[in-house]
């Protein structure tokens, strides 16, 4: 853009620097031809998606005046950093007083920039998550700028605005979280900066798990010695081999009889060290191993008891793929180099010091050569290394759990898949993770194949360097050849412990990465818990009171809320039907009153107690819960049902069936109550699902029962014997109902209707079907259309 300098110095101070970046320069020449003479740039960004959504290069401009975007497509990349030679591109332009809106709208891994114009239309510059927080504030650039354009308003049109920018600002996203120190944003879902999290005190609070078996680790650390002791023993006894038997050194003289006499020492110190040992080989290896396996054991058994400990939030932000590869991959490196990988470290370290200082004891001036110049440089790679392959890592334990995701999604609903033949795209979404997986491993087969070769090329060139050197002393008598061998052989055990250590550096870098991963977990704080000052809940009667409810969801908007104002009372003995349409409330009101949630406002109560006040523990147990969506465990039927009491005897059982009407299908069965159900209950009928998730929860004798939809997928048969199961089950028990089909709520005591989150009808069945125009009544309606709509064709 010929004029482009002169411009920039035109624009406002107030424009941050990185709102204003280069134009290449061929798309530079053909918006130069746009602009008049007049008109300056304020805001000129790039974005890394075009308009047709793949990846490219798009620019955003704004002068004083209009509004530019600038987009290749697929088939005309005419977006190039590199040429100047830029073929014509679309330009989209529009005048700043025809903006009416400009807004961001930020997604998983996109976000959106939506323009909107008075006439009604709207463009859209689609970016990347790296880029959200520039277009946040390139969005604040332009609606300066239409205001700038737009004619003073009247005061009426000002209120208008003024409430609509106030509305805007209610509903604009809240910043993501970033690390207090380097400013980095914080991972979804995380509490904590990888970036900063000091990988020393990592590893150091590692070895917290080993403070149980402290004294079985310090034999297996001695028996590691013992064995590095014994491998150092060959050299010195082939040096003793050269100078004393089979080459004498300068200045000895033995007769033959000394010489065969010295041969079969060493031979049988040489067997004896052998033998030794694979003695300590072989108890070292039995010791590890039963330290390794209790570990893990211990390990994974206290990330899962976290886990179970985590609310329901926590499982919201997390896919079950990321806790799975967190309790299995993540946890096995962890126990790999807890187990082996530091006494790898220590044993290589202390075997570093003792023959380097042999070494130099031998030869000062060869030991220099090939210990002391190179050293540096070698530590000098090994930080690079580090520095270069750590975020690699991080990256690929990310994706290890993406693929983990998509396997678990996959396989749990191959029903669906295999329902809409989706075979083929499943294995397209598998491939592309793997292949995300491939593409980080290449990156770190790059690094190794430049790191590992340069640090065995250390070892020849020492090899070489001791022959030039070493070779003429001892050609001169200066050296023994016994000597020149002891050094080249200690030469190589100096550099093997390199090596061994530039290994070890890689596998810290792994293992930093997994205990980001599995600590991350173990450091979140469960958002429902019980405080210090908690009680146990006694045997309650059943009053259940709400009192100016309201709860939002961390992940929602300023100002919105899921429930809000909801006060009502519930007697014990009393069934209270909830109603509403689809996302009014229902579910998550039954959710906090089982804490799985705690509310945003208002309170609780049992029996006049705050729910938060006692333990949660002894809430739950007096709450039995029937989902509309029934989870059975794999395990036997007879397990399932005294799932929440372990302890109960095969009568409890049976009577618990009985009553849910389970009883009759279950003896059909050969195995009867032994019968296994297969994994989340395969092999049992939507309806039997449901019966015995009825007879789980009723087997504890619960005062508050917690019907969510449980009628609703199955059918009339079915449902009968579930209505009877319930009715039976309801009695003299607090009772919540949740049902679509309102017929099997005429006997609710209280009805409550929840639209958009607030409480807009309370009363029974037919107080509510006579309110003219009431919600409840225009549901019931829609209901009895669509059963007269019914056709039976034979």
């Amino acid at each position: 853009m010929a004029s482009e300098d002169n411009r920039r110095d035109e624009r406002p101070a107030g424009n941050g620097t990185d709102l204003l970046e280069d134009l290449p320069e061929g798309i530079a020449e053909q918006l130069d031809q746009r602009l008049s003479t007049d008109e300056t740039p304020q805001l000129v960004l790039s974005t890394d998606i075009t308009r047709e959504g793949s990846y490219g290069e798009s620019w955003l401009v704004a002068t004083d005046k209009r509004l530019f975007i600038l987009s290749a497509t697929d088939q005309d990349p005419a977006l190039s950093l590199e040429g100047t030679a830029v073929a014509a591109m679309p330009i989209l332009e529009v005048p700043l007083s025809q903006i009416d809106t400009v807004e961001t709208h930020e997604f998983t891994g996109t976000g959106i920039l939506e323009i909107g114009t008075a006439m009604g239309a709207s463009e859209e510059l689609q970016f990347s998550r790296s880029l959200a927080d520039k277009f946040v504030e390139a969005a604040n650039v332009v609606e300066e700028l239409v205001r700038q354009n737009k004619p003073e308003p009247t005061p009426e049109e000002q209120e208008r605005l003024d409430a609509e920018a106030k509305e805007r600002e209610r509903k604009r996203p809240e910043p993501k979280p970033r690390c207090p120190t380097c400013g980095r944003r914080l991972p979804k879902g995380s509490e904590h900066c990888p970036a900063c999290r000091p990988h020393g005190k990592l590893l150091l609070r590692m070895f917290g798990f080993v403070r149980p078996y402290i004294w079985l680790s310090v034999l297996s650390f001695m028996l590691s010695i013992s064995l590095t002791v014994l491998n150092l023993a060959p050299p010195v006894l082939f040096s003793r081999l050269l100078d004393t038997c089979l080459a004498p050194r300068a200045g000895l003289h033995l007769t033959l009889d000394q010489r065969f006499h010295n041969l079969w020492i060493l031979v049988a110190a040489s067997a004896g060290v052998r033998l030794a040992s694979a003695v300590v080989t072989g108890s070292r290896t039995r010791v590890m191993g039963w330290l390794g396996n209790n570990i893990m054991v211990d390990v994974r058994t206290q990330l899962y008891t976290h886990l179970q400990r985590l609310s329901l939030s926590f499982y919201d932000k997390k896919h079950l793929g990321s806790i799975m590869s967190r309790v299995t991959n993540d946890t096995a490196v962890m126990n790999q180099f807890i187990v082996d990988g530091l006494q790898r470290f220590m044993i290589n370290f202390l075997t570093l010091l003792a023959i380097g200082s042999y070494l130099f004891v031998l030869n000062p001036g060869l030991a220099f050569l090939v210990v002391a110049l190179p050293t540096p440089f070698l530590a000098f790679g090994a930080r690079w290394f580090a520095r270069k392959v750590h975020p690699l890592y991080r990256r690929y334990w990310r994706q290890v759990s993406s693929l983990n995701a998509v396997l678990a999604s996959s396989v749990s609903g191959v029903r669906v898949v295999k329902g809409f033949a989706q075979e083929q795209r499943e294995n397209r979404r598998f491939r592309g993770k793997s292949h995300d997986i491939l593409r980080v491993n290449m990156r770190v087969n790059k690094l190794h194949s430049m790191y590992f070769p340069i640090m065995s090329l250390a070892g020849s060139v020492g090899s070489v360097i001791i022959w030039a050197v070493g070779g003429p002393e001892v050609l001169r008598g200066t050296l023994s050849i016994g000597s020149l061998s002891l050094f080249t052989n200690y030469m190589w055990q100096f550099y093997g412990p390199i090596g061994d250590l530039t290994a070890i550096q890689d596998q810290i870098q792994n293992t930093a990465a997994a205990a980001e991963r599995v600590f991350e977990i173990m450091d979140t704080e469960p958002e429902v818990q019980d405080k210090h000052s908690s009680i146990d809940l006694p045997r309650i009667k059943g009053r259940v009171e709400f009192t100016d409810v309201s709860f939002r969801y961390e992940s929602m908007e300023p100002g919105d809320y899921v429930l809000q104002d909801i006060s009502f009372s519930a007697e014990p003995g009393e069934l209270i039907g909830l109603v509403g349409h689809s996302g009014s409330g229902k579910t998550t009101l039954i959710n906090l009153l089982l804490r799985f949630y705690d509310v945003t406002g208002g309170s609780v109560n049992i029996d006049g107690k705050d729910i938060r006040d006692v333990k949660l523990k002894s809430l739950r147990q007096q709450i039995g819960v029937v989902l509309q969506e029934p989870f059975l465990f794999s395990g036997t039927i007879a397990e399932n049902i005294a799932y929440g009491r372990p302890d109960a005897t095969r009568e409890e059982i049976m009577q618990a069936a009985k009553a849910s009407n389970a009883h009759r299908f279950i003896i059909r069965f050969t195995d009867g109550y032994d019968t296994e159900v297969g994994e989340r209950g395969v092999r049992l009928s939507g309806g039997e699902k449901q019966r015995l998730s009825i007879a789980r929860a009723i087997l504890n004798n619960p005062r508050i029962l917690i019907l969510d939809e449980a009628t609703s997928a199955v059918d009339t048969e079915t449902e009968r014997l579930i209505q009877e199961a319930l009715d039976t089950v309801m009695k003299g028990r607090t009772s919540f109902a949740i049902a679509h089909r309102l017929s099997t709520l005429r006997n609710a005591r209280k009805l409550i209707v929840l639209d958009k989150g607030k409480i807009v009808e309370t009363g029974t069945h037919d107080e509510l079907l006579a309110l003219e125009g009431g919600v409840y009544q225009k549901l019931c309606k829609i209901q009895t259309d669509l059963s007269s709509n019914i056709v039976i064709q034979e």
